[in-house]
């Protein structure tokens, strides 16, 4: 049976033609194998497991190992038959109407009322959410809608299924308000991987002794808004009424047909079904959306289009559709205009003067770097030497991973600090990591991290505002604690970071005496590389500034032992940029693999497969709180953390290298 379940009718939601090309492994799809996102699903199954606990009597109906099609009919069947009872609680209800098929997460009969409760990783303030899932002005809030018409579908599967039940809808969700008493609970339940490499839990609890004060999780009915879905009043494709879209898209998914709805710029732009350097020959459902819609022809794809324009406003995507442009070279640079221009943080580009300088390097094939070399040198003239650069990791999960905490409250576990010197030189200078199971790290990396930067009186960097928004997030929490040197470590990351940003902030204003560098905002401000196609993240920029500077490609070819560059976790031999059948190698992806010294007649309790971006380091974490981990097992996770953090504040450092060197060349 092709049965449109809830995460299909959620992702048709999101497009339509998202539906023919869903689950096809010819198709590539970007959101498979995403560290970050699987980060994120790891903590959406470790709640669903601790929200069962609520539930110390419910039952579960198993997914039984099987050989062949999924078995929906075993699942009913034995559904209908707890559902006889007057009152139970199911995990994992199975329900069919039509080829409408849905997984409860946790269903609660009383008599023929029925509590719908949906499990969600997402966070909320049970104190304040009165305009939580709908605004002041009465419409959905955007970032809750996947949510709540998922639930409704759900709803709608069990009152066609079984007419004669009230179904009231909840949502269970990580509440900020809450903290937990247990030590160590997100180890608790401890992420597997099948043999088919599918995410599971196995809990190492069984029970909740107190789920008031143990458990982060809250229960909201949102029955108001489920009502406003079912009535119209609340849509996510305006055109088609609730009921109206399940008939529609469990069609077409029946017949494995393609939707044909109207391309949504806005939804293209995120479509997960494009190619990539790393696709291997698999089909591109965003391009056939694209040659059938639009006629577009292969050549057509090379074209640069509004997609790759960085920070584009919604607005203009919307206005582009209406006006049937897409490609940059057809888009007058008025309609790029914005209605007002926010000041730049930096005196340097605007957001506008960006997108300009963009869509003409794109339009032209102009690949030379743009810099406002007059800006950006009396911006680099006012930098104190020793530079130094500094990079954190860090996690967030919605359980927490120590006692007291909040959801999603930061655990701050490893930086890494490069110093460059005014003679050019370039110490890899000091490293803190803490993975050890059970200890908390934050207020010993604000201390070591005191001690390295208290060496000297430099300028220091992040790379994004990250670094800053940690630091005060640790300093929220030194201001609960009762740690000796407090004051002591308040007053130094008050001297390095600004306020929170945010309109909600009512706290401490402060002025930093050391206030940091965000090297990202500097080049937002100065300099454009075309090879980055609009994105400014590291990752971008570094294999883009190996792309066109001479002086980078001239110094980093050799061996790090040859340039005069010290390393805590990489032999003198290493050379960081290589060129393979004249493409540079991203330098990220040539780390080198966890467990690839590991003697595989060993067991391990981790499992991951790389470490070489932020979602990695925070899946790397959590694996490493498990107190079952052996030590050597430990250290190979350590290695790896340590490398790839290095290899961050060493590329601060070239960034900052091709800087200079820009602000002198002819």
């Amino acid at each position: 049976m092709r049965a449109l379940t809830k995460s299909r009718f959620k992702l048709a939601l999101e497009c339509p033609n998202k539906l023919y090309y869903t689950k096809k492994d010819e198709y590539a799809n970007n959101k498979q194998g995403n560290p970050f996102l699987e980060a994120l699903a790891s903590g959406g199954f470790q709640v669903e497991e601790l929200a069962k606990l609520h539930y110390p009597d419910g039952i579960l109906i198993e997914d039984k190992k099987s050989v062949g099609a999924y078995d929906y009919k075993e699942k009913i069947e034995e559904t209908n038959m707890l559902l006889k009872r007057e009152n139970v609680v199911i995990f994992e209800a199975a329900f069919q109407f039509e080829n409408l098929f849905i997984r409860v997460d946790i269903l609660e009969k009383k008599g023929n009322h029925i509590n719908l409760i949906e499990v969600k990783s997402k966070s909320f303030y049970s104190s304040d959410c009165d305009y939580e899932f709908v605004g002041i002005r009465g419409g959905i809030e955007k970032s809750w809608a996947p949510y709540l018409f998922d639930v409704a579908f759900q709803k709608y599967v069990i009152e066609k299924s079984f007419p004669e039940f009230t179904v009231i809808p909840f949502l269970m969700l990580a509440d900020k308000d809450k903290t937990t008493t247990i030590e160590g609970l997100n180890q608790l339940f401890r992420v597997t991987k099948d043999t088919d490499n599918r995410t599971g839990i196995e809990p190492k609890i069984s029970k909740l002794e107190n789920p008031d004060k143990e458990s982060v999780l809250s229960k909201v009915d949102v029955s108001y808004v489920i009502n406003g879905i079912e009535s119209g009043k609340h849509r996510i494709l305006k055109e088609y009424e609730f009921e109206d879209s399940i008939q529609l898209f469990a069609k077409a998914y029946k017949e494995d047909r393609f939707f044909d709805y109207d391309l949504n710029f806005q939804a293209c732009n995120k479509c997960e079904f494009k190619t990539g350097n790393d696709s291997q020959n698999l089909l591109s459902g965003f391009k056939e959306c694209f040659s059938k819609k639009m006629d577009w022809k292969e050549d057509d794809f090379e074209e640069p289009n509004a997609f790759e324009i960085w920070k584009l406003h919604y607005t203009k995507l919307i206005k582009f559709q209406e006006l049937g442009l897409l490609k940059l070279e057809d888009i007058d640079d008025e309609l790029l205009k914005p209605k007002r221009e926010s000041k730049p943080i930096l005196d340097g580009m605007t957001s506008f003067e960006r997108q300009l300088v963009q869509k003409e390097k794109a339009t032209e094939k102009d690949f030379e770097p743009k810099v406002l070399k007059g800006k950006l040198k009396a911006e680099i003239d006012c930098w104190n030497f020793p530079l130094n650069f500094i990079d954190f990791e860090a996690s967030v999960s919605p359980l927490p991973f120590y006692a007291g905490q909040k959801p999603y409250e930061k655990v701050v576990f490893q930086f890494s600090h490069h110093i460059y010197n005014e003679d050019g030189s370039i110490v890899h200078a000091n490293e803190y990591i803490n993975i050890n199971a059970g200890e908390f790290p934050n207020y010993q990396f604000v201390r070591e991290l005191k001690l390295a930067l208290d060496q000297n009186n430099g300028t220091v960097f992040q790379f994004s505002p990250y670094e800053n928004s940690t630091l005060n997030q640790v300093k929220v929490q030194l201001e609960k604690s009762n740690e000796p040197d407090r004051a002591e470590l308040i007053a130094f990351i008050k001297s390095l970071t600004t306020p929170p940003k945010s309109t909600d902030y009512k706290g401490e204003i402060w002025k930093p005496s050391r206030g940091m560098v965000d090297l990202c905002e500097v080049i937002k401000a100065y300099y454009y590389n075309p090879y980055t196609r609009g994105s400014n993240s590291i990752k971008a920029i570094l294999p883009a500034i190996f792309e066109t500077s001479q002086f980078i490609r001239n110094k980093y070819t050799n061996p790090i032992s040859d340039i005069n560059i010290n390393s805590y976790n990489f032999s003198p031999d290493k050379i960081w940029l290589k060129i393979e059948n004249g493409k540079v190698v991203d330098p990220y992806k040539s780390l080198d693999k966890p467990f690839k010294d590991w003697d595989e007649n060993f067991e391990r309790v981790s499992d991951i497969e790389e470490i070489n971006d932020g979602g990695a380091a925070m899946t790397a974490y959590g694996l490493a709180q498990y107190t079952d981990m052996k030590d050597d097992e430990r250290d190979f996770i350590k290695s790896a953390l340590l490398k790839y953090c290095e290899l961050d504040t060493l590329a601060m450092v070239m960034v900052y290298e091709h800087l200079k060197e820009m602000i002198v060349k002819k």
